[in-house]
């Protein structure tokens, strides 16, 4: 292995660049000051967020490539969630100096692969030098002239809730044994075909809402792989949800948390179907068998983050493919604050924060 502290910083993008693959919109990619991309409109949409060893990953838990496409998909899934297609992302890594070059070059190979899903071009960044090893993303994307953004405060009485992916919780779970020590492990089992992080590979969810689990990879080596680089199906953000969803975020701090930010911001209260959700708690359930200090599932299921699916309302009839029917929108009864509630009980403290 070569130690980035015995390569020039133009050795290092040597080795990092030509896999950074350009779309047509792009008139100026890295080398340059700047890059300069043509937007779709001239609507900007913005985004930016970080990764940092020892608080959102673990190295010896991970691979580099899913280190990169949870950098990618945790902002593209920012911008989709707008209704706002992407088009470019920028990327600036901190790293120790005795930090491989081949564990950055892995980092830009999964960010280039889950970008290029998006059609999203990496068009430059930056590298520095730092105690801890930490990747921040920026993400740009456009909103069509004409087009409302979708923002959280949409949600009416009526609407129906749902979310955009076959099963929640998958990466809560992958954390819980990455934090009881299994993580290294699980990881070292999954060989280069094992475990695909790439997308949701579910057939699809049943009429009732309920998950079809059998499309997943369940397995403990599968779970840690999502959590590690969750790929959630995001593209429906800007093609089927603009003109339906009313209201729309990702879920990064868990369902009843950003569920939360939902109802506060459009003063309402979103009815979880327990009914639905059982069935993720389920397919959950022998995941949580597994640690010393058993879990009950459906924390996973109403607090876990890092899963960036989107969660949206919508009128009765407009719920796209891709979504499945989680809730329902309701309007406060007297006295009744905004919130997120399952059984008449409001799920006020789940969530993911980061200084809580």
């Amino acid at each position: 292995m070569t130690r980035i502290e015995h390569l020039t910083e133009s050795g290092l993008l040597a080795r990092i660049t030509p896999g950074l693959a350009q779309g047509s919109d792009v008139e100026l990619g890295p080398g340059d000051d700047a890059a300069v991309v043509r937007l779709a409109s001239p609507r900007l949409v913005i985004t930016t967020d970080t990764l940092t060893e020892g608080h959102d990953f673990l190295l010896r838990a991970t691979r580099p490539e899913w280190i990169g496409r949870k950098a990618a998909v945790q902002n593209l899934a920012d911008v989709a969630a707008m209704g706002a297609r992407p088009q470019a992302v920028v990327v600036s890594v901190s790293a120790p100096r005795e930090t491989p070059s081949e564990l950055l070059e892995g980092i830009s190979r999964g960010l280039a692969e889950r970008c290029a899903r998006e059609g999203v071009s990496v068009v430059g960044g930056d590298l520095g030098a730092a105690d801890a090893l930490s990747i921040t993303v920026t993400a740009v994307g456009a909103l069509p002239e004409g087009q409302v953004p979708i923002r959280r405060d949409g949600a009416r009485p009526g609407q129906v809730l749902a979310l955009g992916s076959p099963l929640i919780g998958r990466s809560a779970a992958g954390l819980a044994l990455v934090l009881a020590g299994r993580g290294e492990e699980l990881v070292g089992r999954i060989s280069a075909a094992g475990s695909s992080t790439d997308r949701d590979s579910a057939d699809g969810d049943s009429a009732d809402g309920a998950p079809r689990a059998a499309g997943l990879d369940m397995t403990p080596e599968g779970l840690v792989a999502w959590h590690d680089a969750p790929g959630p199906e995001i593209a429906p953000g800007w093609t089927t949800c603009p003109g339906r969803a009313r209201a729309m975020l990702d879920v990064s701090d868990g369902l009843a948390r950003d569920g939360g930010r939902i109802a506060r911001a459009s003063g309402v209260v979103l009815d979880l179907d327990r009914a639905v959700l059982a069935a993720d708690a389920a397919a959950l359930a022998p995941a949580a068998d597994l640690l010393a200090e058993r879990t009950d599932p459906w924390q996973w299921v109403l607090g876990g983050g890092e899963e960036h699916a989107l969660l949206a309302t919508f009128e009765e009839g407009e719920v796209p493919p891709g979504f499945r029917r989680i809730g329902r929108v309701r309007a406060l009864a007297p006295g009744e604050e905004s919130g997120v509630v399952l059984d008449g009980t409001v799920l006020a403290d789940l969530g993911f924060d980061h200084f809580g």
